[in-house]
């Protein structure tokens, strides 16, 4: 009987990887590759698969959609009622706002030209109607 020790062999996205380091974790292994690819800290990594006689892990990205499965009824019904409605706490109804803005808008109109910019404050941003 034969012994023989299984190399270990990285994978990602079509590229063959090198053990950096046989005493490494495949944590590490994957955090150690993270300053090449970015991305990579994020996945998983499967395995490991026996090809001949190495170790053969796979790191996978992890793929998702940010943000598609919410619709837009969904998200107004959210706004309207869910978590993301207002408290009223620093609620400004819209009669105050526009008149806050245009005293803002007055006070930079007439001001001398000293290089202010003019940012408009978020209670006079429309939110989904």
């Amino acid at each position: 009987m034969k012994t023989e020790t299984l190399t270990r062999e990285f994978r990602y996205n079509g590229a063959k990887l090198t053990d950096p380091s046989p005493a490494f974790s495949l944590a590490q292994v994957r955090d150690f590759y993270g300053n090449t690819y970015p991305e990579i800290v994020n996945a998983e990594i499967e395995g490991p698969e026996v090809v001949g006689n190495k170790n053969v892990f796979t790191f996978r990205r992890a793929v998702g959609t940010k943000g598609a499965s919410m619709t837009l009824d969904e998200l107004r019904d959210e706004l309207a009622s869910g978590p993301l409605h207002s408290s009223g706490e620093h609620h400004i109804d819209e009669q105050s706002a526009q008149s806050a803005l245009a005293h803002r808008m007055h006070a930079v109109a007439s001001r001398r030209a000293t290089g202010v910019r003019v940012s408009l404050p978020v209670s006079s941003m429309p939110v989904l109607p």
